[in-house]
């Protein structure tokens, strides 16, 4: 789990993991966009369609999500896998 700081206080996130892959799939998650939008959030709600493995050119392994909006079915974007939240954790 990743945590942010603030202030130098450190704030946990419970993101997920790859463990919980499995059941997301095909489901509404949350992803911060950073843009706030006109009701001052900047969480937005995705469907999660896909879990990829890559691997950097020095051997690093990492997971990334696919995730397509909820309001636009033909936009796609792709993050870091333990930034997506599940609901529950916004």
């Amino acid at each position: 789990m990743y945590g942010a700081k603030k202030n130098n206080i450190r704030i946990e996130e419970k993101n997920m993991e790859l463990k919980q892959v499995k059941t997301q799939l095909g489901k509404i998650v949350y992803y911060d966009t950073g843009q706030i939008n006109i009701e001052g959030n900047s969480i937005k709600d995705y469907i999660f369609s896909a879990c990829i493995l890559r691997k950097k050119e020095n051997g690093v392994k990492y997971y990334q999500a696919e995730l397509i909006d909820t309001r636009n079915k033909k936009t796609v974007i792709i993050v870091p896998l333990e930034r997506v939240l599940m609901e529950g954790e916004i």
